[in-house]
This record gives structure tokens, sequence and C-alpha cells, in this order.
């Protein structure tokens, strides 16, 4: 029985509603997904009761939260979270707030480089989503600025262009503390993507609970690495598509059952 455990909807930056990924899931003959959105947990109650339709399926509430390591992204899943947690809700309505504010800045550098577009062209892309770059560069793209996204974030809004503007950083410490204070299970995503790897055992060190051992930009020789790593540390291990809608990878990792059986036997001690 496979499992996929790191999926994002409309609600961060996906392109499919919660239900859609419920229902894709299902079709596929998984036996559990994770919504694990950017940011959010709007989307977990929407798969939650659409997965009542079906038997024999779990959907876990799930967050992927976004932080920085030495000017380097990394990401800190959270599994089984309490996504009603207060604690939880107040630290995602700031950093929320703060994705409204740094778009609103690098609107203004767009406009300072003659380029018109405003929040509420932004707003529409993102629908019900965390509001983020790739918002802006589908924006630009209808607005025939650019002909594509790539296009967009080489030209204007990757690190470097000259509509650039840093996010406010977290640090993965305090966001593996978030996931912890709303009696979640916090893992490193994708540690493969992650440039400086003293930041894994740093967060071994510092207590987190598992590793993402699968995942699309993981070949195999990463794979058995992280498979050791979790071995060696005796850490959970977990996997998944990352899948975002398109291209539809859902369910394209090879993720046992049995991860999601040692997240729970985690859960129960917590």
């Amino acid at each position: 029985m496979r499992v996929d455990l790191h999926i994002h909807t409309i609600y961060s930056d996906g392109t499919l509603t919660p239900e859609q990924v419920v229902d894709k899931a299902f079709s596929l003959k998984l036996r559990a997904i994770a919504i694990t959105d950017h940011d959010t947990v709007e989307g977990i109650e929407p798969a939650l009761n659409r997965a009542k339709e079906y038997l024999s399926f779990e959907v876990i509430p799930g967050i992927e939260i976004n932080s920085f390591y030495l000017d380097e992204e990394v990401h800190i899943l959270g599994y089984y979270i309490d996504w009603k947690s207060s604690i939880l809700r107040l630290t995602l309505k700031a950093l929320q707030e703060e994705r409204i504010e740094r778009t609103k800045r690098i609107i203004e550098k767009l406009k300072d480089l003659g380029i018109e577009i405003n929040l509420e062209d932004i707003s529409e892309k993102a629908s019900c989503a965390s509001i983020g770059r790739p918002h802006i560069a589908m924006a630009l793209v209808e607005k025939k600025v650019v002909s594509s996204i790539e296009e967009a974030f080489e030209f204007y809004l990757d690190k470097g262009k000259p509509a650039y503007v840093p996010r406010e950083k977290i640090t993965p410490y305090y966001a593996v503390d978030i996931v912890k204070k709303s009696g979640g299970i916090s893992v490193l995503a994708h540690p493969g993507k992650v440039k400086n790897q003293s930041i894994v055992k740093s967060l071994i060190n510092y207590g987190i609970q598992g590793i993402e051992v699968y995942h699309k930009d993981h070949d195999e020789e990463k794979v058995q690495y992280y498979q050791s790593i979790a071995a060696k540390y005796g850490l959970l291990m977990t996997g998944g598509s990352d899948c975002h809608g398109k291209p539809l990878i859902m369910g394209s990792q090879p993720v046992p059952y049995e991860y999601v059986a040692q997240l729970k036997q985690l859960k129960k001690r917590i």
C-alpha cells in the first residue's frame, strides 16, 4: 500500500483543490496522503471532509513551513499537527501578513521598472492561496510582460534580479518548535535540495524527528544516503511527490504505508 506524504493544494501553490487531491489520490489507490501546503492549514478541513466519502483512506493534517538557514531556504514539514492550535494559527497569520507586505514591495520595484501591476491582479491569481512570487509571475504573464512564469523569475523575481525582495526570515529551529508546540511531528523536507548540508546534522541535534527520504528530486544515491542518516540517528523516514498539480506526479514515489504507521506510533507518545 502506497502513500504520498507531500502534496500541495490551491491554498498554497498547487493547482488542485483539496477535494480534487483526495479524489485523485483515491483513484490512484493510495492508502493515505498528507496535505502539506506552504505556511497555511486552510486546505486541511476540506480534504478531511472529502476523505469521509472513501473507505480505508486517510488524510494526514500537515504543513510545510518555509524557513531560512544561512540565507538558504529550508523547509520543515509537520505531520499530525493540531491545525486549529492558536499558537500555530497566530504564527501562520503573521507569515501570511509578511507575504502580503513582501508582495507590495515587489509591486513597487516593478513600478520603478515601468511595469504597472497591482495587488488585485496578483490576489486574483492567488485565489484562496498563500500569496507569493508564483502568483506575481502569473500576473506578469497575463500582462504580457513576459511569456512564461520561468521568464518572470529569470528576469525579475529571482534572487539578484531587479524586483527581488527577500522574505522576513524565520529559522528552521523556530519552525520545528512551532510544529512541536502544535502537537505535530517535525520532518526535514527534501534534504537533498539543501546546499549547506550542515543544517541536517544541526537539526538532528536540535531534535527534529524525521527526514524526507523519498522525493522527486532525490535520486537513488540520495535516497540511500538519507536512509542511512535516518537509521544512524533514529529518525522517522517519510516521502512524497511534492505534487503541485501540474505535472500530476501524485503517488510517484515508492512510499510505504509503514511510514504512516510509524508516524502514528510517535504521535501516540507525544
